[in-house]
């Protein structure tokens, strides 16, 4: 047979085989009466939900459920519905108990918390005492730091006996914490408790700027020779850092030490520092934890410091307080530099805010602590502009601790969130975005919705309420409640892992078009399409926002014609042909930008 011949007869052979199975499959729905139905929806929700079971996902699973049975219109839930939220909150306390015998109180504190949303608080603990035992467990890990730290949570949480005030102090005299030693002596007093002789008569004396010059160092990190136009020079970043345990554990930024953790880096980098009173000596370093969010690294060396650094509540900062700086700018170790909060509340970071000050600031001063003029440590040096002189930026060390202990966990640092972006409506948080897939959107929750409250606590900024889901682990329970245009709505929604970007999260499973709203605070319609343009309309414009101030209005029309994702400067760009109902309706273009790192996500 011939080479055309065989392909013939081989299309043939498969053409009858193609046909066969056709007349089989249909064959096989129609045989024996009507086709099976296809399952409702509920049925592949109950399906899903013990998928997440099986996988260990209680959290998810049980927001699942919470939101199937609100969605049941017969007003009572099925009973496989209640069999698996009864099973889920026996194997959420199952795994509470488990958590407490191995002595994993971080844990424990995760599942109590999210027990007691539910209404299924444990009569053995209290959230205090989980908190301490977290802080004496943490005692014997040796992370001092975070131990005192959960110890003045446990405080705040309203443990104030003997024995925890006692050991709250012995934690602030082994951190040489004098600020945070008078305080609790104070404390005990008051109570009418006994001082250990030990412990009776401490010198409460600040230690001298000198003292905090010996607990800072040099950040030193060599990255090889660098070569541009066929020259090469050494490639160096300097930052600064300060001890916060006497182990050897360094805070500084995550900028500084990036290429030795950032995978997208390729070359060589190693870390040192240099003491303050031996800065021709380098000593090999290592990064233990980061947080690319908060600009924040945990480091350590293998010595032991002459000084360490430690903070207690955060001093009450107002413009004008005087402040100091120590660092290394431009390498010159050991530089002390003085000046005054210029303002408070920038938000140059996706969560929290940041301090603006004038004390004067130059590369190599990056990660060195911020002291107040009581010689507190109120802030890390993250960013200066060189372009605008005295205009610089900390982080105040509010934020820091609610950082630290995941920096203690070892690698990138964890948060939790919702996968809403919201915007602030006069004393209202209003939703301009809610991620596909995400808690709050799985929840019901939508744009236009108004967030009343998380777990009963209300808010009136995004800050706020970062700061208060940064206390929460994920994954866990939060109960929120919210309104839907005149409708009060309630649901248990499980917090997950926030990404670290959540603009470009989004994009990978959402149309531009919804995301333009969270980044440019303008929301479009499709009103249709000619010559392969998209024709859209603005249909809200929130004001402040980057639509605002370049002038568009509702009702504006426009074609979509540019759109840029710039992921290695961190900016999306997109231009507009539109007839602006300010501009007399004549048709102009436009180029609006805004950063990808957006500070509106909880």
């Amino acid at each position: 047979m011939s080479l055309s011949g065989k392909s013939f007869t081989a299309r043939i052979v498969r053409f009858l085989t193609a046909a066969l199975l056709t007349v089989f499959l249909f064959g096989c729905v129609s045989v024996g009466g009507p086709s099976a139905p296809f399952p409702q929806l509920e049925e592949l929700k109950v399906e899903s939900i013990r998928e997440r079971i099986q996988e260990g996902d209680l959290f998810n699973a049980y927001q699942d459920v919470f939101t199937l049975k609100g969605e049941n219109n017969s007003g009572s839930p099925s009973q496989e519905l209640a069999a698996l939220e009864e099973e889920l909150l026996r194997r959420l306390k199952d795994d509470f108990r488990n958590h407490v015998e191995a002595e994993e109180y971080e844990d424990a504190l995760r599942y109590f918390l999210s027990l007691k949303v539910l209404g299924e608080e444990s009569g053995d603990y209290s959230e205090a005492e989980l908190l301490a035992l977290t802080a004496r467990r943490l005692v014997q890990d040796g992370d001092l730091p975070v131990a005192f730290l959960y110890a003045l949570k446990a405080l705040a949480a309203g443990l104030d006996t003997e024995e925890h005030l006692l050991f709250s102090l012995q934690r602030a005299v082994e951190l040489g914490n004098k600020q945070a030693s008078e305080r609790l002596v104070g404390l005990i007093r008051d109570k009418g408790y006994a001082l250990p002789p030990d412990l009776a008569e401490l010198d409460f004396t600040p230690p001298g700027v000198e003292q905090f010059v010996k607990g800072t160092v040099t950040i030193y990190v060599d990255r090889g020779i660098k070569i541009e136009r066929g020259m090469g020079y050494p490639d160096r970043v300097i930052g600064s850092g300060f001890f916060i345990d006497r182990r050897g554990y360094l805070l500084t930024n995550y900028h500084v030490i990036a290429s030795e953790v950032d995978p997208k880096y390729e070359g060589y980098s190693r870390l040192y520092i240099r003491l303050s009173e031996s800065v021709e000596e380098k000593i090999p370093a290592r990064v233990v934890g980061w947080d690319r969010i908060f600009d924040l690294a945990l480091i350590k060396a293998e010595l032991e410091p002459e000084f360490i650094l430690s903070s207690d509540r955060e001093p009450v900062l107002k413009p004008g307080d005087s402040i100091l700086a120590i660092g290394s700018p431009a390498g010159l170790e050991n530089s002390v530099t003085s000046g005054i909060v210029s303002a408070l509340g920038r938000r140059f970071l996706q969560i929290g805010d940041t301090v603006q000050v004038d004390v004067p600031v130059n590369p190599g001063n990056s990660g060195g602590p911020l002291l107040d003029a009581q010689g507190r440590l109120v802030g890390i040096i993250f960013a200066g502009i060189e372009q605008f002189e005295g205009l610089n930026f900390a982080i105040p060390f509010h934020w820091v601790n609610k950082v630290l202990p995941r920096l203690y966990r070892k690698d990138e640092a964890r948060h939790s969130w919702l996968g809403l972006g919201l915007y602030e409506d006069e004393d209202e948080l209003k939703v301009v975005y809610a991620v596909p897939g995400n808690p709050a959107q799985r929840a019901g929750i939508r744009v236009g919705d108004v967030i009343e409250s998380v777990n009963g606590q209300s808010f009136s900024s995004i800050g706020d309420l970062q700061d208060a889901l940064l206390d929460l682990d994920s994954p866990s329970l939060v109960e929120v409640a919210w309104r839907h245009e005149n409708e009060e709505r309630r649901g248990i929604l499980a917090l997950n892992e926030r990404p670290f970007s959540p603009i470009e999260y989004a994009l990978k499973r959402d149309s531009r078009n919804n995301v333009i709203f969270p980044l440019f605070g303008m929301r479009i319609e499709e009103v249709g399409s000619s010559l392969r343009r998209n024709n859209y309309l603005v249909k809200e414009v929130l004001n402040g926002s980057v639509a605002d101030e370049t002038g568009l209005s509702v009702n504006d029309p426009f074609i979509l014609r540019g759109w840029e994702v710039d992921t290695e400067n961190r900016y999306v760009l997109v231009q507009l042909f539109v007839k602006k109902k300010k501009g007399g309706f004549l048709e102009s273009l436009i180029q609006l930008a805004a950063y990808i790192e957006s500070d509106i996500f909880v």
